[in-house]
């Protein structure tokens, strides 16, 4: 053995002398080939001067080969090189890289391409690099990872001897293409392009793959411990989609009817590190049809791998949020598809209620990721089979009508859409025969797709699966061209009706229908004239066509000003206040709002003091207290616009009067000749500039401004009062957040009067004090309230009078836009910023001119 050692040394010694200083082409192939008898498979005659072939070839792998490689690269030059021809450079110098140990091969390359410069070495290493990779060298590399065993410790993991070597191989072949693009930019060569370079490793791994399959079914150990290290690598560097794609039709057609293949595949997923699991798992869940080809991969690995329990349980579930209901219903599925798994079904569903019902959570959760959760609440119901409804029902109830109030509650219509949705779904499952929970809510695309999710998918089918791959391949003008030929299929399948039909149709449709458009429903109940008739009317509650009918006209009754409406105002607006819709009329609301609207822009003191002191009262409901706030800010804004005048009929001449008339009055004749006088001097007089053309606007007074503290004074007074039936600070923010926009409302349309600076006052100091309210609903209220101001206060009073109440602002709406976690938050405060900026910077510019 220390012969065939110093033999080796001395010959791979004298090799390199000969290679470095000989210029004779003879002597250099020489010496090449004794090194190269040294690889392994090699049969070169002088092999037995050395010892046996194998002691030589492994001594020479252990010792030399690697060094040799480093030292050929660095032999790379054109005057070397063409001192061979191109056959003895492909059997004498490329053989050393592309049939000796091939990852030491590989890793040389590698490190000779990055630490190269643009050169004639570069460019063969590149080469080389590309005909290993061509010649399916990459296959053997991981081939060989796989069959080493007895480095392996009892868990599983590589021992110290070939961390180090793995950790190279993974890193190099990961990066390998960002590495070759680093260097070569954009005379890179197809080959370590990403997508065709993984597509690539991807086929070598199928070959290894059934290598490993063909070993194991001849009861020969094998590991896949390198092959689940590079897939989760890979994974993990942003390559799923593309390695993922060409690797799990595979899986799917291998696992389909063969158990060893579904434990080769649970293996390669399981054995990844736990840092890259989150990555595969996450592209594998968005790729697989059926839940059932999730169970066929990864087995019961769910029981004993924690992180993948975590993934599956806890964070794809709970803090991701996928618009695909694809990744739940696998996740969930693959729970349900194994009676030992099943109990992880009911835990995660117990787990969705607590954060789906738990308050805090509905109301700093953005909206797709609560819906998100509600869809996977949805489908874990259509998995739960009649013993788990049975035994877990009373638990599952109690958790839903704690988490249904909250949802309720909420100010978006599409959160309390959910909370009934969830609630409907959920008694419907646990108890089918019992009382149905039902709620009113509108039927869209998302309500009807929630409701489909209680059914689990079906099998597709391997066909069905395999169509599904083909057809991701087309482009888009072929699917442009499928649809339409679809399309015309359809249609053609399509019978039109036949035309012995026709006559079964009864006669008497040849008739021409009466036209009853134009008809009018008749009533027995007379309809009210006067406003009085029209309260008592309202308080006829057992009559409903009464009621009705005067609900109809109390907006036309209030608006046609009668004399005693001051009186009845107060009365009037109350009993509509306290009318409820119990004989469902329709536009009940529409009809009820129009009439407050009138009678508060009729009576605005009386008015606005009755509705400002019954919204802090005890004895109405939220419902109530919000149609107060909009019936003011209807009225304000309604008030604050200029009614119509009339025109003057100035150039317009009187019609002559008829001569069987008496005789006119001297004044209106003398006004009769001096217009047309004017019009004769108007029309002889030559002029070389003209004015207005139009008459100037005629000045009319505001109704809003003397009236526009009682809207808003009242109303701002006691808005941090504590009662039994309303508290703003604390539950019905709702009520807080809608109360500021009425004020917002209000004080712009009092822009234009005295008061205005007064009640923007009173509002920013209303709007510095709840600023850092924790409300998502409140904090957009405020930045409305503020933009009304910003609107409603003249420009030059802003930055004068208001100065540091604007700059407190300004560093307040700045703090939103950094810190805020909500989106429309930050989006509505750089508006608000923009509109005070553009302000200020309009005076300024005036004030320069």
């Amino acid at each position: 053995m220390a012969d065939t050692k110093l033999s080796v040394r001395q010959t791979v010694r004298e090799s390199q002398n000969i290679l470095t200083s000989s210029r004779d082409s003879t002597e250099l192939c020489r010496a090449l080939e004794r090194i190269s008898a040294l690889l392994p498979g090699w049969n070169g005659n002088n092999v037995t001067t050395l010892g046996t072939p194998s002691e030589a070839a492994a001594e020479f792998g252990a010792s030399h080969y690697v060094r040799f490689l480093e030292f050929l690269v660095g032999q790379f030059s054109l005057d070397w090189c063409s001192r061979f021809t191109v056959e003895e450079r492909d059997s004498l110098i490329d053989v050393f890289f592309l049939d000796g140990v091939h990852h030491h091969a590989f890793l040389v390359l590698c490190t000779a391409v990055t630490q190269s410069s643009p050169s004639f070495k570069q460019n063969k290493c590149l080469s080389l690099l590309e005909d290993f990779l061509l010649r399916g060298r990459m296959t053997d590399i991981i081939w060989t990872q796989c069959c080493i065993l007895s480095d392996l410790t009892d868990s599983g993991t590589q021992s110290a001897k070939h961390r180090v070597l793995w950790e190279q191989l993974l890193t190099v072949i990961v990066s390998l293409p960002d590495r070759v693009a680093n260097r070569m930019q954009d005379k890179c060569s197809i080959s370590f392009h990403p997508k065709q370079y993984f597509t690539s490793l991807a086929k070598d791994l199928v070959v290894v793959l059934h290598k490993v399959y063909n070993q194991l079914k001849a009861t020969q150990d094998c590991s896949l411990l390198f092959v689940s290290q590079l897939i989760g690598r890979i994974c993990l560097n942003g390559h799923a989609d593309t390695i993922l794609s060409f690797l799990l039709p595979h899986f799917v057609k291998f696992t389909a009817d063969d158990f060893l293949w579904c434990r080769v595949c649970s293996r390669i997923i399981v054995g990844t590190p736990e840092r890259c699991m989150e990555s595969i798992m996450d592209s594998l869940l968005k790729k697989i049809p059926w839940y059932g080809i999730v169970s066929r991969l990864l087995g019961d690995a769910v029981l004993s791998n924690k992180k993948l329990l975590f993934l599956l349980t806890n964070k794809f579930l709970l803090l991701r949020c996928y618009s695909q209901e694809l990744v739940p219903q696998n996740i969930i599925g693959y729970l349900a598809d194994s009676p030992n798994r099943r109990h992880l079904v009911v835990k995660t569903l117990r787990t969705l209620l607590d954060v789906w019902g738990d308050s805090s959570a509905v109301k700093h959760t953005a909206y797709d990721q609560h819906a998100y959760l509600t869809k996977v609440m949805l489908i874990c119901l259509g998995h739960l089979n009649q013993q788990e409804k049975a035994k877990h029902k009373s638990v599952l109830m109690q958790k839903l009508l704690s988490g249904m109030q909250c949802h309720l509650n909420s100010p978006l219509h599409k959160v309390r859409r959910l909370g009934m949705i969830a609630a409907e779904a959920l008694t419907k499952t646990l108890e089918a025969e019992g009382p149905k929970l039902t709620f009113e809510y509108e039927k869209d695309e998302e309500s009807r797709l929630l409701w489909s999710l209680l059914v689990p998918p079906k099998d597709p089918g391997i066909e069905e699966i395999t169509k599904d791959v083909v057809e991701m391949s087309l482009s888009e003008e072929e699917r442009k061209r499928e649809n339409a030929a679809f399309g015309k299929s359809e249609q053609k399948n399509v019978s039109p009706l036949h035309p012995s039909q026709d006559n079964d149709l009864d006669s008497d449709d040849d008739l021409e229908p009466y036209d009853m458009s134009e008809d009018v429903k008749t009533s027995q109940v007379q309809t009210p004239m006067y406003i009085r008739d029209c309260i008592e009317g309202l308080h006829a509650k057992e009559n409903r066509e009464l009621t009705e009918t005067s609900l109809k006209v109390a907006e036309k009754l209030a608006r046609s000003k009668p004399d005693n409406l001051p009186e009845v105002c107060v009365e009037f607006l109350q009993v509509l206040l306290h009318l409820e819709d119990i004989y469902e009329i329709d536009d009940f609301m529409v009809l009820r709002h129009s009439a407050m609207v009138a009678a508060t822009v009729l009576c605005p003191i009386q008015a606005s003091q009755y509705l400002t002191t019954e919204f802090y009262d005890r004895n109405y409901n939220i419902r109530q207290r919000l149609d107060v706030l909009e019936v003011l800010a209807a009225a304000a804004q309604e008030l604050s616009q200029p009614l119509e005048a009339t025109a003057p009929c100035s150039g317009i001449q009187k019609p002559r009067r008829p001569l069987t008339q008496a005789a006119p009055n001297p004044s209106e004749e003398a006004e009769h000749w001096r217009d047309i006088v004017q019009k004769r001097i108007e029309s002889k007089t030559r002029r070389f500039a003209k004015g207005r053309s139009t008459p100037a606007p005629i000045p009319i007074a505001s109704r809003f401004a003397p009236v526009a503290g009682y809207f808003f004074f009242p109303l701002l007074k006691s808005y941090d009062s504590n009662l039994n039936t309303m508290d703003m600070m604390g539950d019905d923010f709702l009520l807080l957040g809608r109360m500021l926009y009425t004020l917002g409302i209000v004080v712009h349309a009092a822009q234009h009067a005295p008061i205005c600076r007064q009640m923007a006052v009173s509002l920013l100091e209303l709007v510095w004090t709840l600023r850092y309210h924790t409300e998502v609903f409140v904090r957009q209220a405020l930045m409305f309230a503020v933009s009304m101001v910003i609107l409603s206060m003249p420009s030059h009073l802003l930055i004068s009078d208001l100065q540091d109440e604007m700059l407190e602002c300004k560093l307040w709406l700045e703090d939103i836009v950094g810190k805020d976690p909500n989106a429309e938050c930050r989006d509505l405060a750089a508006q608000t910023l923009m509109v005070l900026g553009s302000v200020v910077h309009k005076e300024l510019n005036a004030e320069a001119r």
